[in-house]
């Protein structure tokens, strides 16, 4: 079993700050418990930035630049604090280079700055609460978490938060954070968060019931108008609308078998019935038969037609190439004249030049002396053209013999075609005159398939208005039932340990026990008390904030910060105890200097008392007390900037 943490390790301290510079140089200030720690040195000399180093690693979400400065963010790269929760020791550190600045680093290992309150509240043991956003849960938006950052404010009180609970914080945080250390948030949390889940499960259930109306009376209208219009009954449940659909579907199965009926009744007349007794009245059975005839004879003479011009225009492309054949022997006989007057300049064998001067008989050749006849070239091209030119006249006689066939074949093919158009028409007046007692009624039985048909498209429309309609109604009851619940929860009336009125009175008791030794000085002849339903400060009858005076605010805020160091002894582990304060320069507002050495002497005597550690900063000679008091000159001063 886990041994109990002792009242003296509860909460944070703080044992070293380390801040590391570019060259790998760092400076670093040692810290201790049980006494006041004293940051000294002129301005300038880093004493308010290691306070806001030791704020930067407990999870400052800021930038360096923000939570540090400039000055700092550029001198070094890293930042980090060495401290024990309940006694646990812990590294903490912060990268100030690009890509590492939203990490905290813990013993090591980095998580998001983000997750940094989570995780340290739960080292604490404080309690993770969300709290509504604003003063009055009922009216608030939603909730917001009470982070461990928001207690911080309330323990490290730096040069602008010296006349307030805590710089630029919302009056629903301070009261959250006060509860918080009194030990009495869980409850009082709860109590907030009941109130706020009821108004808004109250303000759903007034959505719920808007819609609700809205939706019963636009579906009683919407139905109504859809029924009226495709003259169905009105449909007001699933169960009706299913058994309407049923209905409708019957009857259109009806009327599609009617239509099939009838459709094969005129399919029989449109076959052309049977031969004898079996064909219909009036019907001559033989037009069919001499229809069917015909249609193939005209099938028959377009093939025929197709093929002879098909053979006709064969005939005509050999006559084509005939005669440019005897065209080409023609121009074969006109060119032998023409190249027997062209010399020859070289030898087509051996490429030897050749002089066609040279002495050889007129009728041999002057290459190779062999002897040359022309006409014996010119008979040889004739006797080709003659048979050419016969062959020509045998193929313009058969295009002439095709060509006559063509149009005999042309001819009949219209005479059948106008036959056969003739009978078409016959054909069908006398269907049309058999089937014209059918076509009101198939016209009338589409008609109503179409209507029928339209009726079922309704169907889907009027389930999902339903739909829509139950969806509200189940959304209206979910919601009431959800008020009643939350209205029917009992709130929660007592507090572990302490109740809240008794927390406040420990609380105001042990500011006054400090402010009484400054009575008649700085502070008024007053005490504080504390009004646990709402958490406000009274100073005799009024409010801290209007009784008091600039010096006073200042002393009004270290008597809290003094009443914090005794949270554990005074009250019990219920209590969030901080073990820490980060005072920045207590010399404020013009308080006399004596006044806050003497505050300090107690402050450094509280935190020798209780346990806890105290860290301040001032540029005024600090008290001497070796045993409780221990100071830490800064020796570096930077520039101002």
């Amino acid at each position: 079993m886990t041994q109990p943490t002792l009242a003296s390790d509860r909460g944070i301290r703080i044992s070293k700050v380390r801040l590391v510079h570019q060259s790998g140089e760092f400076d670093e200030y040692s810290f201790a418990s049980g006494m006041l720690n004293i940051l000294y040195g002129v301005r300038n000399s880093s004493k308010s930035t290691t306070l806001r180093v030791i704020d930067y690693c407990l999870g400052d979400r800021d930038n360096p630049v923000g939570a540090l400065g400039a000055a700092i963010a550029d001198e070094y790269v890293e930042v980090a604090t060495e401290l024990r929760i309940d006694g646990r020791p812990y590294t903490l550190s912060r990268a100030l280079t690009h890509g590492r600045m939203s990490k905290v680093n813990l013993n090591g290992v980095e998580i998001p700055a983000s997750s940094f309150s989570d995780w340290v509240l739960g080292e604490l043991g404080w309690p993770n609460l969300h709290i509504p956003l604003g003063l009055n849960p009922a009216t608030a938006a939603q909730l917001t978490p009470l982070s461990f950052r928001s207690a911080l404010r309330h323990v490290h009180r730096n040069e602008d938060s010296w006349i307030s609970f805590a710089n630029k914080e919302q009056e629903f945080t301070r009261r959250a954070v006060v509860s918080q250390l009194l030990g009495f948030a869980r409850t009082r949390t709860s109590d907030a968060k009941r109130e706020f889940d009821l108004a808004q499960a109250k303000r759903r259930l007034d959505e719920a019931q808007a819609v609700d109306r809205e939706v019963q009376e636009s579906t009683v209208q919407a139905v109504a108008a859809i029924s009226e219009s495709l003259q169905l009954p009105l449909a007001r449940t699933s169960a009706q609308v299913a058994a309407a659909r049923q209905e409708v579907r019957a009857e259109l199965d009806a009327v599609r078998r009617q239509r099939q009926q009838l459709t094969t009744e005129i399919q029989g007349i449109s076959d052309g019935g049977v031969a004898g007794a079996e064909s219909p009245a009036g019907y001559d059975s033989t037009l069919t038969a001499y229809y069917s005839e015909v249609t193939g004879r005209v099938n028959h003479a377009t093939d025929e037609v197709a093929a002879l011009a098909q053979v006709l225009e064969e005939h005509r492309r050999s006559a084509r190439t005939v005669a440019a054949e005897i065209g080409r022997m023609e121009r074969l006989i006109s060119s032998i004249g023409v190249f027997d007057a062209l010399p020859v300049r070289q030898c087509p064998a051996c490429e030897q030049e050749v002089d066609p001067h040279r002495h050889h008989a007129e009728t041999s050749c002057y290459l190779c002396d062999q002897p040359v006849d022309d006409d014996k070239r010119q008979r040889r091209a004739q006797i080709e053209i003659r048979s050419l030119k016969s062959e020509l006249e045998d193929l313009d006689e058969v295009v002439s013999r095709t060509a006559a066939d063509l149009d005999s074949a042309r001819a009949r093919q219209m005479e059948l075609q106008s036959q056969h158009a003739e009978l078409a028409q016959r054909l069908n007046e006398e269907r049309a005159a058999q089937l014209a007692p059918f076509v009101a009624a198939l016209e009338q039985l589409s008609a109503q398939i179409a209507r029928l048909e339209h009726k079922l498209t309704a169907f889907p429309a009027i389930e999902s208005i339903l739909q829509r309609r139950d969806e509200a109604s189940h959304a209206l009851v979910s919601a009431q039932r959800v008020v009643n619940e939350l209205t029917n929860r009992p709130v929660s009336t007592h507090t572990a340990g302490r109740s809240a009125v008794d927390r406040c009175s420990v609380f105001a008791d042990r500011m006054n026990s400090f402010l009484t030794e400054f009575q008649g000085d700085v502070w008024m002849r007053s005490d504080v008390s504390i009004r646990d339903s709402d958490l406000t400060f009274y100073v005799g009858t009024r409010p801290w904030d209007q009784a008091l005076g600039a010096e006073a605010k200042v002393l009004f805020f270290l008597a809290y910060s003094y009443a914090t160091l005794f949270l554990d002894q005074d009250l019990d582990r219920e209590c969030t105890f901080p073990g820490l304060l980060l005072l920045d320069n207590p010399y404020q507002q013009g308080i006399d200097q004596n006044v806050v050495r003497r505050v300090l002497l107690k402050l450094a005597d509280a935190a020798q008392e209780t346990g806890t550690q105290v860290i301040s900063t001032q540029a005024v000679e600090p008290p001497k007390n070796p045993r409780t008091i221990r100071q830490i000159p800064m020796p570096t001063v930077y520039a101002a900037p």
